[in-house]
This record gives C-alpha cells, sequence and structure tokens, in this order.
C-alpha cells in the first residue's frame, strides 16, 4: 500500500465531505468491543449487532460497530481510500442503531458533560455511505431502485397508478389529496400501497379514520416516496429531489397534519426532512389513534389473542415511540413481550437497503427476529411498520412458521366498537 500521505491526498481528498462533517463523533468509538457481543440477560442484553449474530457474514471486526468506526478512523487519517470492497462492507448494515444504545460512548441524557463528543454511529455510517455514492462506489442494486424513486415516484418500478389499487376494496371514497382539501393527510407510504400481502395496512387504516369520522386525503397515484431508501443508501441527491418534490406539494396543498402508517415514512418526514415541513404536524398512526383514544373517549374491546410486538427501528431506536403502540396494544389484546424489546429489540434486517442490496442477510436476520417471536409461545407477531411486516412475512414463510404477521392498525379495527 502507498505511503498514508499520498492516499489522502490522492484517494479521498474531497471525497468524504459528508463524514468529514461527523469527524468527532466517528472518533468518538473507544473500541471497546460493547458492540459486538455483550451477554447480560439480568438486563435484558442477548445480542446487540444483528448483522453479526447471522451465519451469512463473516465474523471480522467490519461487519458490527467497532470495526466499522474503524474504518472511519482510516479514511478520515488517510490511511484507507473509498473503494468497492470497502462500499460492500458498509452498506451491509441496517442502521438500526442498536450498537449506539450500547455504546458506552453513545449520548445519555442522564450524563451532561461539556464538549463531550458523542458516538453517532447511524449518522457516520449514512455520511459515509453518502460519500460512497459521490465518489461512484454505489452499490449496484440500490442505483436503479433510487433512479426509479426520482422518476417513477416509487422505488420499486412500479406504475405510481397502481398505488390506488388497495382503494377498490373499500366500501366508501377516499377524498384526492391533489384536488380537495382534509384535515388530515394520510401517507400511505409506497410498500403499503404497492404489495398485495400488505394492502391490509392501508386497508384498516382508512377504515378506522372512515369509522371514526376523521375527515382525511390521499395523493393515490400522485403519491411521492419520501425517500428513505435514498437517504438510508446514500443517495442524497435523489433523496432531496423527491423530499423537495413532496414539500412543495404539501404546500401548494395547504397540508397542516400528515399521518403515516410507515415507520420509515415517519421518521424521514419528521427527521430526515429538516425544516422542510415546517408548520406541519406529522404523526405516526399509532400517536394518532392515541391520541383519539383519549379525545373522544373510544370504546375498545380486548381481544382475546395473545400477542407479541415487533419494535421497528424507525420509530424506535430512532425517533423513541416505545410506550405508545404498547399502550393500544395492552387495552386491545395480551401483551407478551420479546426477550429483546424497546431499546435493545433486534433489527428485522430489512432497513438501511440490505433487503435490496443483500437479500440472503436481510432474510436471516428477520428468521433470528421469528425465532424470538416463537420463544414467547404466542402466534401473532405485531409491527407497525410495512416494511418490518414484509421482510418478517417472507422470514416466517421460510420458516414454514405457524405465526401470523399482522399490523398493529388490523388489530385496531378489529377491536374498534361501533
Amino acid at each position: 500500500m502507498s505511503d498514508s500521505k499520498e492516499i489522502q491526498k490522492n484517494g479521498n481528498k474531497g471525497q468524504l465531505k459528508n463524514l468529514e462533517e461527523l469527524r468527532s463523533a466517528a472518533f468518538a468509538c473507544v473500541q471497546c468491543g460493547q458492540c459486538r457481543t455483550p451477554q447480560a440477560p439480568f438486563a435484558g442484553i442477548y445480542y446487540v449487532c444483528p448483522v453479526y449474530q447471522t451465519e451469512v457474514t463473516p465474523k471480522f471486526e467490519p461487519y458490527f460497530a467497532r470495526g466499522k468506526n474503524l474504518i472511519l478512523k482510516g479514511l478520515l487519517w488517510g490511511d484507507l481510500e473509498l473503494s468497492p470492497e470497502l462500499s460492500e462492507i458498509i452498506f451491509q448494515c441496517s442502521l438500526c442503531g442498536a450498537c449506539e444504545e450500547f455504546c458506552h460512548n453513545s449520548f445519555n441524557e442522564k450524563i451532561n458533560f461539556a464538549n463531550h463528543n458523542w458516538a453517532e454511529n447511524v449518522r457516520t455510517y449514512e455520511a459515509l455511505r453518502a460519500d460512497l455514492v459521490e465518489a461512484g462506489f454505489a452499490l449496484e442494486s440500490h442505483i436503479p431502485m433510487n433512479k426509479a424513486m426520482v422518476e417513477l415516484l416509487n422505488p420499486y418500478g412500479r406504475d405510481n397508478k397502481e398505488k390506488t389499487e388497495w382503494t377498490e376494496k373499500l366500501d366508501f371514497k377516499i377524498k384526492n389529496a391533489s384536488k380537495e382539501n382534509a384535515e388530515v393527510l394520510y401517507f400511505v407510504g409506497c410498500t403499503a400501497a404497492l404489495t398485495s400481502q400488505i394492502h391490509n395496512v392501508a386497508i384498516a387504516t382508512a377504515k378506522i379514520l372512515h369509522k371514526l369520522g376523521v375527515d382525511f386525503s390521499i395523493f393515490g397515484e400522485n403519491e411521492v416516496c419520501c425517500g428513505s431508501v435514498a437517504m438510508r443508501t446514500g443517495d442524497r441527491k435523489a433523496f432531496e429531489v423527491v423530499a423537495e418534490k413532496n414539500a412543495k406539494l404539501f404546500k401548494e396543498r395547504g397540508i397542516k397534519k400528515i399521518i403515516t402508517s410507515c415507520a420509515g415514512c415517519y421518521r424521514t418526514l419528521k427527521k430526515d426532512y429538516g425544516n422542510k415541513l415546517e408548520g406541519i404536524e406529522i404523526l405516526h398512526t399509532v400517536e394518532f389513534l392515541n391520541e383519539l383514544i383519549a379525545q373522544k373517549n373510544l370504546k375498545l374491546k380486548k381481544l382475546d389473542i395473545n400477542i407479541t410486538y415487533h419494535d421497528p427501528c424507525h420509530i424506535g431506536r430512532h425517533m423513541g415511540l416505545y410506550e405508545v403502540p404498547r399502550n393500544i396494544l395492552n387495552k386491545i389484546s395480551n401483551l407478551v413481550e420479546m426477550k429483546t424489546n424497546r431499546e435493545g429489540a433486534m433489527c428485522c434486517g430489512a432497513g438501511g437497503g440490505v433487503k435490496k442490496g443483500f437479500p440472503d442477510l436481510a432474510l436471516e436476520m428477520a428468521k433470528n427476529r421469528v425465532e424470538d417471536a416463537k420463544e414467547t409461545g404466542v402466534k401473532i407477531l405485531v409491527s407497525t411498520c410495512p416494511f418490518c411486516f414484509r421482510n418478517l412475512f417472507d422470514a416466517i414463510d421460510a420458516l414454514n412458521s405457524d405465526i401470523k404477521m399482522v399490523d398493529l392498525v388490523e388489530l385496531f379495527l378489529d377491536a374498534l366498537e361501533d
């Protein structure tokens, strides 16, 4: 390998602008290894990195946070250069953030050190991915996905008119947000709108809103992808294109409140858009329903079922929504927790572009999560994210398991009394 200064001069110069902005966070890692396999069942810690727990990836340092953070340092020092091989490793991460939860040097609101540098793994890995993409090292399988997102308004490469097919199963009409005003915009999301086995998420949400007399609308074939997949996979140019389209569309139509059943859409619209949607209230469906329970004194019957709940990373670790879905589930079912839950919940494996880039890895991660669910003895696995639903559904099918995958809104609809 050539001299490190030479690499920095000729290899990485000007190529790490996103990572450089988070330099202090990248160097906050003290290489302790807490992010690998800490076993502390007494504290509810059984494993941390879902990628490292599979048999798909090698048991080498770069496949969990400590090794990745050493790569970040090597790049910033100039001892490593961007390459296809490095890209292959960096993209084998679901960006779930579990490593941050158990890191001794990640932000702790109970401890406040002045001018202390905290580790921010999700942000730094996203930044490096953006630098890789800009340097021409995007993962090949991600390129057409993000291209379709910009050109066809969804990452699945489908005709966007198909986003209204699920509405044909309703016995009422939904307002068209492109033409009609409503108090609430239901942002369906690409996965629920375009995946037939997940249409029930959109259908149940719409039926609940209709039944409760909520004045709502959808954009249907004009709904633009939120851009989550582009943000997670490093294509920030594509992300900005759809983010600006959505911001303009919402402003033109006077949208003031948005609800979505998709954890990825929720995190993206509320967090990644920054101040683009200033003045617009953004809620996940569970937040909206939880508010309605209190405001309207809703009568919900308790279903005679035992269920377990999977915390999606995007609304859990990324946004802190742990108790709201549980508040609802405890009212309408008998909730049995998996051994890893809330901050320590095992990722389903679909996020961060892993399902598209490394489907075998995503499936193995989902299988591990389904095994967690099986250990509870229940037969119903609940989530609040269509993308988690999709990957866990695939794992259940691959395992030939008798566990049923459902979304919280489906149970809520069943529990909603007339």
